[in-house]
C-alpha cells in the first residue's frame, strides 16, 4: 500500500492502494488546496442555504442513480422503501414476544422466516398486530435453529484458532442463511471435512472446520479485515476539513456529515462515522465547500467539535494480531462487535441544520437539492438503499447482510462493528472520501458509511467490492449516542373537520397523519397554549373534543416526535347549544276497559235450603211507592 500522504484523492489510485480500505478522507493534492483566505465566508454558507423541500419524501436529484443502480422508478423506489419499513417494524414485533425471526425483501415482496416451533404463534402475533403487515408477505418455517451473527462471533471466539481470526471479513445474515466470509475459504475443504467433524478438535480449528461441524451456517470467500486510512478518512455528503495540528495544511483531510441531529437539549449536532475523528485526535477547521462530487473548493464556516466518537470497541479499543494470535479463551469471549460512529457537537449558532441530505445535483451547488429524512428505520437483507458520499455523489445497491465487520483502525489495530453489507461493483457505490455519509432506505435513515472491502469476484453476483455500512439501528439500540436524536421532516396533519362545522360539546374534532413515526403526537394550540396533546391511533387517526363553551372554536395543530414537529395547521369549528326536543304533552291516562263479564244464572239454592221471604215484600216481589208520591207518579214494580 503507497505512503498515506502520497495517495490523492483520485477514485482509480486509491481503489487501487489495497483491497480493503475505511472509507473517509485521503489527503487532499497540494494543488487543490486553497488558502483558507480563498474559502467561502461563514456568512455566505449559512444563509444562502435552502429550507428543505416542501414535500416528505422528495427524490428529483436522485432519479438518475435510482434508475441507473436499481433500474426502477422514483415511485418503485419509495414504495419498496414502505415495503422494507413495514415488514422491519413485524419482525420486531416477532422479536419482542418471543418469536426469533429474520426478515428480507426483493422487488417489493416482503418474506419472514421463523423456526418451526414458532409457526403458529408467529401467525397469530401477525395477525393481531397493531402494525399493518405488508401486503405481499410470505411466511417461510426453517427446521434449523436460529442463530445470530452475534453468537457465531462468540462460538468462533471459542473454538477457532487465534490465527483464523484474522481471516474473517464479515459475519452476516443474507437472503440465503448465515454466512462467515473468510480470506482464501475453500467451499470444497469444508464439504470433504463434513464426514469427519464429529472427529475434529473443539479448540484451534480453522474456518472451514467450524463451517464443516456447524450446520447452521456457511462459508463464503472474502478479502479478510478492511484496512484503514482513518488519518485521512474524512470525505461525506456535505464534506467538514480537520487537521491535527488546527490548522489548514497539504495533510488537513475531509469527511461528511451523515445526518444532522439533535442533543439532549434540543441543541443542534451532527451524526457521522466515528473514525473519521482519528480516535480523538483531529481539530474540525469548518465545512469543506465543493461544487460538485470528489471537487474541492475551500473550507467554509465553522462548524464544531467532536462530542463522542467510537471506532471499534469501547475508548476506540480494538486489537494488534499480535494481541489476536496470544488471546486466551476467556479473553475472546470479551470481544462484543463494536461499532463505527461519531457526533459533532457546539455547533456554530449562524448555521441552520435542516432534517434533509444533498442530493448532490449534476450541475449545481450541493445545496440547490434536497431529500428530507422521514425518520430512522433498519435495513433489512434485499432492501435497496442508496448511499451519500462527496467523492461518489448518491449511488444505490442491494444489501445482502448483516453482522459484523472487521476493519484496521488506527496503530494497525483491527475494530470490530455491527452493520450491513452491500454490493460495491467496481467501488462505484462506496468510495474513498465517502467517509460519514447518509445511508437510506426510501426516506429513512439506516446507516452511515463506514468501510469498504475489494477482491474480484469475491463476493456473490460477482461484484468486485463491498460497501459497508454502520447500523444506526444497533448504534441507539445499545445507546452509544444515548440522548442523541436525528432531526427528520415530520409530515404535516390533515383535519377532517371543515371549517365552521357546527358541533355540540364534547363532540370529536377528527384528522389524519400520513406516516407518522412512532412517538408522534398531536398538541392542540389555543390562543398560543397547549390546549391537548392527543396520541395517534395505529392506523394515523385522531381526535379530540370540542370544548363545553358555546361558540367559534380556533385551534391550530402540530404534529411532534421529540425535538422534530411538523408544520402548523389551523381549523375551526362553531360549538352551539345542544338541540332541544320539544316537549311531548302528556295524554290524560285512560282506564283499561273492563271485559264484560258473561251473566252468570244465580244459584237455585237446594229444597231443603230455601230461605223465606222477607215479611214485608208481597208475594210478587213489588216495592211499595212512597207514601208522598201520588198515584199518576207511581213506578211499576
Amino acid at each position: 500500500m503507497p505512503h498515506p500522504k502520497k495517495k490523492t484523492a483520485q477514485r482509480g489510485i486509491v481503489a487501487a492502494a489495497a483491497t480493503a480500505l475505511v472509507v473517509g478522507s485521503s489527503f487532499m493534492p497540494a494543488a487543490a488546496a486553497p488558502t483558507v483566505s480563498e474559502s467561502p465566508t461563514a456568512s455566505t454558507s449559512a444563509s444562502e442555504k435552502p429550507s428543505p423541500s416542501a414535500s416528505a419524501v422528495d427524490t428529483e436529484g436522485l432519479d438518475k442513480a435510482i434508475e441507473r443502480d436499481l433500474d426502477k422508478s422514483v415511485e418503485e423506489y419509495v414504495k419498496d422503501g414502505e415495503t422494507s419499513d413495514a415488514v422491519s417494524k413485524v419482525r420486531d414485533e416477532l422479536n419482542e414476544k418471543g418469536v426469533e425471526a429474520t426478515a428480507s425483501v426483493k422487488d417489493g415482496k416482503a418474506e419472514i422466516t421463523v423456526g418451526k416451533d414458532d409457526a403458529d404463534k408467529a401467525k397469530k402475533i401477525i395477525a393481531e398486530t397493531a402494525t399493518p403487515a405488508p401486503t405481499k408477505l410470505e411466511m417461510k418455517v426453517r427446521d434449523a435453529e436460529v442463530k445470530t451473527p452475534g453468537q457465531v462471533y462468540k462460538e468462533l471466539a471459542k473454538t477457532v484458532a487465534p490465527k483464523e481470526m484474522k481471516r474473517i471479513t464479515a459475519i452476516l445474515n443474507t437472503a440465503a442463511g448465515l454466512k462467515i466470509y473468510a480470506e482464501g475459504f475453500e467451499k470444497k475443504e469444508a464439504k470433504a471435512l463434513e464426514s469427519k467433524a464429529a472427529e475434529l478438535s473443539a479448540e484451534d480449528l480453522t474456518i472451514e472446520e467450524f463451517v464443516s461441524q456447524a450446520k447452521y451456517v456457511e462459508g463464503e470467500e472474502g478479502s479478510g479485515v478492511a484496512e484503514t486510512t482513518a488519518a485521512e478518512d474524512v470525505y461525506g455528503a456535505m464534506g467538514y476539513a480537520m487537521d491535527q495540528s488546527g490548522q489548514f495544511t497539504e495533510s488537513s483531510t475531509v469527511c461528511s456529515m451523515g445526518f444532522n441531529a439533535w442533543n439532549s437539549a434540543g441543541e443542534d449536532a451532527v451524526i457521522s462515522a466515528g473514525h473519521c475523528s482519528e480516535d480523538g485526535t483531529t481539530t474540525i477547521l469548518g465545512l469543506a465547500e465543493q461544487s460538485a462530487p470528489n471537487v474541492f473548493d475551500g473550507v467554509g464556516a465553522k462548524l464544531g467539535t467532536f462530542g463522542f466518537n467510537q471506532f471499534g470497541g469501547p475508548g476506540n479499543s480494538g486489537f494488534t494480531m499480535e494481541e489476536l494470535n496470544s488471546m486466551t479463551e476467556e479473553e475472546f469471549e470479551k470481544l462484543e462487535p463494536g461499532t463505527d460512529i461519531s457526533v459533532i457537537d457546539d455547533i456554530n449558532p449562524e448555521l441552520n441544520l435542516h432534517a434533509a441530505v444533498s442530493q448532490w445535483p449534476e450541475g449545481q451547488d450541493e445545496r440547490d437539492r434536497v431529500i428530507n429524512v422521514t425518520g430512522v428505520s433498519k435495513a433489512l437483507i434485499g432492501s435497496e438503499a442508496c448511499s451519500a458520499g462527496r467523492t461518489t455523489g448518491w449511488s444505490c445497491s442491494e444489501i445482502y447482510g448483516e453482522g459484523v465487520f472487521f476493519v484496521y483502525g488506527q496503530n494497525d489495530t483491527v475494530r470490530s462493528v455491527w452493520g450491513y453489507s452491500a454490493y460495491n461493483p467496481g467501488q462505484t457505490v462506496l468510495d474513498q472520501g465517502d467517509s460519514g455519509g447518509p445511508v437510506l432506505v426510501g426516506s429513512k435513515a439506516v446507516g452511515i458509511n463506514s468501510a469498504n472491502s475489494g477482491g474480484e469476484d469475491r463476493i456473490e453476483n460477482n461484484a468486485d467490492d463491498v460497501a459497508m455500512y454502520t447500523s444506526l439501528d444497533d448504534v441507539f439500540k445499545k445507546r452509544y449516542i444515548d440522548g442523541y436524536t436525528l432531526k427528520f421532516h415530520v409530515n404535516t396533519p390533515n383535519i377532517t373537520v371543515e371549517n365552521g362545522t357546527e358541533v355540540e360539546p364534547g363532540d370529536a374534532i377528527t384528522g389524519t397523519m400520513v406516516d407518522p413515526s412512532k412517538g408522534t403526537v398531536i398538541r392542540v394550540i389555543v390562543d398560543g397554549k397547549l390546549y391537548k396533546t392527543v396520541e395517534l391511533e395505529a392506523n394515523g387517526t385522531f381526535s379530540f373534543p370540542a370544548p363545553e363553551e358555546p361558540g367559534k372554536f380556533e385551534f391550530s395543530l402540530v404534529a411532534k416526535d421529540g425535538y422534530n414537529q411538523s408544520e402548523k395547521v389551523s381549523g375551526n369549528v362553531v360549538v352551539v347549544e345542544p338541540a332541544v326536543e320539544p316537549e311531548t304533552p302528556e295524554e290524560e291516562p285512560t282506564e283499561p276497559e273492563t271485559p264484560e263479564e258473561e251473566p252468570t244464572e244465580p244459584e237455585t239454592p237446594e229444597e231443603d235450603d230455601k230461605s223465606e221471604a222477607p215479611k214485608d215484600q208481597k208475594d210478587d216481589d213489588k216495592s211499595e211507592a212512597p207514601k208522598d208520591q201520588k198515584d199518576d207518579d207511581k213506578s211499576e214494580a
